[in-house]
């Protein structure tokens, strides 16, 4: 029975990991006429949703092999868009593991989102400036700042939607004789 739990739970990271590979694939660039550099990254339902529905080891499974494996499907593994992607989520992962275990309660999934979405964009930020030594570059960091909390509010929107309806779909399943 232990086994089958085990397998029913990597079935199941796995459709999330794959939902968010398909997302980051779909994704446009709408903001990027805004800002450049600014995107929603509905991509990252995945990880927050397997941070709540499952556990921390799981949600960084998610975090750290969406960027490798959307970098391979689109073949620029290693490239400086690898590079930032891969930094920001796993900071971004890393963060909102954090903020999830030590507020538990006091703060909610929105919350735990935005910190996402900003630890994200300081993330990339950080590995740019890095790269490129340009202090100008700290002009920008607020406005990336200000999206990241936006768009990880949005992200947390979503998922605390989703994490509904599918709690919902197993108390139904519960109830059903077949």
């Amino acid at each position: 029975m232990q086994y089958q739990n085990r397998l029913r739970n990597l079935i199941i990271v796995s459709l999330f990991l794959a939902g968010g590979i398909a997302l980051n694939l779909i994704e446009p660039p709408v903001l990027f006429f805004i800002a450049p550099g600014i995107k929603i990254g509905i991509a990252n339902i995945a990880t927050l949703i397997t941070l709540y529905y499952f556990n921390v080891a799981y949600s960084l499974l998610v975090g750290i092999l969406r960027p490798i494996l959307v970098s391979l499907i689109k073949g620029n593994f290693f490239t400086l868009e690898f590079i930032l992607s891969f930094v920001g989520s796993i900071l971004a992962t890393c963060f909102m593991i954090i903020f999830k275990k030590v507020f538990k309660d006091k703060i909610s999934i929105i919350g735990v989102s935005m910190i996402g979405g900003i630890m994200h964009n300081i993330g990339q930020f950080v590995m740019v400036y890095f790269i490129s030594r340009i202090e100008y570059l700290f002009y920008y960091l607020p406005i990336l700042i200000i999206f990241g909390g936006v768009s990880g509010f949005i992200i947390g929107y979503i998922s605390k939607f989703l994490l509904k309806r599918l709690k919902e779909y197993e108390d139904e399943k519960r109830k059903s004789p077949w």
